[in-house]
């Protein structure tokens, strides 16, 4: 299970004051002494992830942050950015003086984002912290324990084991639409922008979830596709194809074949399909001079991210008529403010967990921006957006 892509594994993120005990409190969970530890406030600078066992033999991404009392507001920013990605939220309560202010700022910003948050009492062993006003003044459960002594780590285990989410990601990215037997073929570009002897991403999680539900999968590049049609005894039930090669794709494959394009797969499994589709069609009232925002998650963006994002600001341009502001943000930068864009497309966020994607989709709604997708929006240039979608019940 460690070896289970990060951006699948539900992440756990540790928030406090500088020198409250968070490097120690995680050494503690993870039984093992990887982060330094010191009297010396600030020594963790940046977000430091960490592979964690949970009680239910689940492995879990456990962060380590940076105090959100740090005087370095570069720090706390990147503090701040880590909410974005974090499925369960523990805070600790440190401060001796009893003025816990921060603190619930922080625990109530998460609850603004909907993240659980479990509240931490760890230096019984300094000061003494009076928990029942705690209780009183915020509706999250809490912890007493002593990383010194090692007592109630294990209360700890068990209150994180019970307020983890369910559904921190979908339970499948395809599994839901095929059966046991079902024949599917990947048609990936006969160019294929990755590594020698590998994949991209979205292509290698679909492949694995098709085979865990035993489906029968074929992979072809787009010149080899209409031979092996030839050659099936039967069509199959499902063609996934990359965005590049859909429009030969679409003229090759019989019209009564289920067709749809991993970018899509992928936009579903990590976001909500609905929103990127009515973001799509936004697209129309696109006016020349107005801003759009593409957004990638890869800071190293593949070959072909930079053909799709050529592609598309083309395609966008025309649509609108004539020049449009283009700005893009790649990684972790995505603008706190908005509010100026028309659209946003984003890519399909294969290397994010489904918590940093829904986000950027909080965010846009909040700030009233419509949001799509790059496989959706070119779906819905070459026309075709009623067939790709029709497999996966969603109408353009």
């Amino acid at each position: 299970m460690q070896f289970t892509p990060q951006s699948n594994k539900m992440h756990i993120a540790v928030f406090g004051r500088r020198n409250s005990g968070k490097s120690s409190l995680i050494n503690a969970l993870t039984r093992k002494t990887n982060l330094p530890v010191s009297d010396e406030p600030g020594t963790t600078t940046e977000p430091i992830f960490q592979y964690l066992t949970m009680k239910n033999q689940d492995t879990a991404i456990i962060i380590d942050t940076a105090g959100i009392d740090d005087t370095d507001q570069f720090r706390v920013q990147k503090t701040r950015e880590v909410m974005d990605l974090t499925d369960l939220g523990i805070m600790i309560f440190s401060d001796e003086a009893g003025d816990y202010k921060l603190e619930k700022e922080w625990v109530q910003e998460m609850e603004k984002r909907n993240i659980p948050v479990i509240g931490v009492i760890a230096k019984t062993d300094d000061h003494y912290t009076d928990i029942d006003s705690l209780k009183a003044a915020l509706t999250i459960p809490f912890v007493k324990l002593s990383v010194k002594r090692n007592t109630n780590i294990e209360s700890l285990r068990f209150a994180m084991r019970d307020l983890a989410p369910a559904e921190f990601e979908r339970s499948s990215i395809v599994g839901d639409l095929v059966n046991l037997g079902d024949l599917v073929v990947l048609v990936m570009p006969e160019m294929i922008p990755a590594p020698k002897y590998r994949l991209v991403a979205s292509q290698q999680q679909i492949l694995r979830d098709l085979l865990d539900h035993h489906a029968m999968a074929l992979s072809v590049t787009e010149e080899e596709l209409p031979e092996l049609l030839a050659n099936l005894k039967r069509p199959p039930n499902l063609v996934i194809t990359d965005s590049q090669v859909f429009d030969r794709v679409h003229e090759i494959l019989p019209k009564d074949v289920p067709l749809t394009t991993f970018a899509i797969l992928m936009a579903r499994f990590k976001g909500d399909l609905n929103t990127f589709v009515a973001g799509a069609g936004m697209i129309a009232n696109l006016k020349p001079g107005d801003k759009v925002l593409l957004s990638e998650a890869c800071i190293h963006h593949p070959h072909n991210g930079e053909i799709d994002r050529m592609l598309l600001k083309a395609k966008l341009e025309e649509s609108a008529g004539g020049r449009l502001e283009i700005t893009t943000s790649v990684g972790p930068d995505f603008p706190d403010d908005i509010a100026g864009y028309k659209l946003i497309v984003h890519c399909g966020g294969c290397i994010f967990n489904r918590k940093q994607l829904m986000m950027r989709l909080r965010s846009a709604g909040v700030q009233n921006v419509p949001i799509t997708n790059y496989g959706i929006a070119f779906a819905y240039f070459r026309g075709i957006m009623p067939r790709v979608l029709d497999v996966l019940e969603v109408k353009s």
